[in-house]
């Protein structure tokens, strides 16, 4: 296959999938979207106005002007998931902040983000990105990314703080994932009381890794046998040694991917002891 051959047959294939969204759009706006993705796709290094007209056949001001069309992208996006991944049981959807480092200090948003890669604080710009992902495709669909604003505004302009307004962006978009999926991931800094209970509020299921210091206590079983005492009566035991589960409690299963690798898991309902910013240590 040449390479005409490719670029029709990729340019026949985004016109399907966006004439199969449900965001319509017209004939006008689809010919120049086609056009601008083809043309993002042919050229070489950066891409700007004046290199998308020099390679798209119109002007710098058109490519311009239809670039703030207002568009449902993350139902467009959504759709395309949903062509990509079909009927399927074991979607999900993941959110992680993701930092850009950018200087100067003219930039919206510029401020101070946790940067995973370097593990540490840093100057820059932070996208909070939204993706779709299949288990056993192994692929993730990009559905959209919000620009998260800088700490000082949030705290100066809307009383926020960072957990606030990722719990708002989430809830801006939960009609529209939860069409996908109820499944929501998320690393470990999202396993919080505050954000994990209003995202259940707003009918997900939550996914996520615990920080390597949390504390696990195992649920008090009642004894029966024992004798009545005053007082309240014990709700928790003793805390979970990960290098010595009581398999009494856990339970065990092997799971296999779709590769046929098969991994030993255990799942048990614990206690996570966490600190409630109104009642102290709570669950």
């Amino acid at each position: 296959m040449n390479v005409l051959a490719i670029l029709k047959d990729f340019t026949f294939r985004c016109k399907s999938v966006f004439e199969n969204t449900t965001t319509k759009m017209s004939k006008r706006f689809l010919n120049w979207l086609i056009l601008t993705i083809r043309t993002v796709a042919l050229i070489p290094g950066k891409v700007n106005f004046t290199r998308l007209s020099r390679y798209g056949g119109r002007t710098a001001k058109t490519f311009a002007s239809n670039f703030k069309t207002p568009v449902d992208w993350m139902k467009v996006n959504i759709g395309m998931a949903q062509d990509c991944f079909g009927p399927s049981d074991d979607m999900a959807v993941a959110i992680d902040p993701s930092f850009i480092s950018k200087s100067g200090s003219l930039t919206y948003g510029i401020g101070r983000f946790w940067s995973g890669v370097a593990q540490r604080v840093k100057r820059g710009l932070e996208i909070m990105a939204i993706g779709a992902i299949s288990l056993s495709k192994h692929t993730c669909v990009m559905l959209g990314a919000v620009q998260s604003p800088d700490f000082r505004t949030l705290e100066s302009e809307k009383q926020m703080s960072m957990l606030d307004w990722y719990v708002a962006l989430v809830r801006s978009k939960a009609a529209e994932l939860l069409s996908l999926t109820d499944i929501l991931v998320a690393d470990a800094f999202f396993s919080k009381y505050e954000f994990v209970n209003e995202v259940i509020g707003m009918g997900f299921r939550f996914v996520g890794r615990l920080r390597a210091n949390s504390y696990l206590r195992y649920l008090a079983i009642p004894d029966s046998s024992a004798p009545r005492r005053r007082g309240r009566k014990k709700k928790y035991g003793e805390k979970v040694d990960f290098s010595n589960l009581d398999m009494s409690v856990f339970t065990s299963f092997i799971y296999e991917d779709s590769k046929g690798n098969k991994t030993r898991c255990h799942t048990a309902v614990v206690h996570s002891k966490t600190r409630h910013p109104y009642r102290g240590l709570s669950g």
